[in-house]
């Protein structure tokens, strides 16, 4: 097996089309809304690991330890998926004096409606309890709670690379 076959199968579920699709779930909740990328990445690590949050849902993916700094892979591939749902017109890029943000176009909903899977009803539900959760918190406080948690939740890095690193 070629190294980059190892690397791509230790990514299961983190390929940019299914960062992409739970983007796509997570905007949908969200809508009329838009989001910007940090926050897309957070909730989607919210909607993945929401068994980390205190009553939250049941996980999508399993928790394995030094998970929440797959973070700081993800960003990359988030932005990938981003552009690939962006080139199907399954999401709106919106470009203003806030910066670079992101909103469910006409056809994401639709096209969500078209996907059946065990999977998919799992992150619409987990998108819905996370955006209810979280989207009253500006960014200041989600920071804040995100960084108070992240060593709870398997991390061992600092939150500030993250989130303060420059977008591509």
């Amino acid at each position: 097996m070629t190294q980059d076959h190892r690397e791509k199968d230790s990514i299961t579920f983190n390929t940019p089309f299914e960062l992409g699709l739970r983007s796509l779930g997570i905007l949908s909740e969200v809508y009329p809304e838009n989001i910007d990328l940090k926050r897309l990445l957070i909730y989607d690590y919210l909607i993945i690991h929401s068994n980390d949050i205190k009553n939250g849902p049941p996980s999508l993916h399993p928790s394995t330890p030094h998970r929440s700094s797959g973070m700081i892979i993800r960003r990359k591939i988030l932005q990938d998926g981003l552009n690939l749902m962006y080139s199907k017109s399954l999401l709106d890029i919106i470009y203003d004096k806030s910066g670079i943000t992101y909103r469910a176009s006409s056809l994401t909903k639709p096209f969500l409606g078209l996907v059946d899977s065990t999977y998919l009803g799992k992150l619409k539900f987990n998108a819905k309890w996370v955006v209810e959760r979280f989207s009253d918190l500006e960014d200041e406080a989600l920071d804040e709670y995100i960084n108070s948690h992240l060593i709870d939740w398997g991390g061992e890095f600092e939150y500030e690379f993250l989130m303060e690193e420059s977008e591509e």
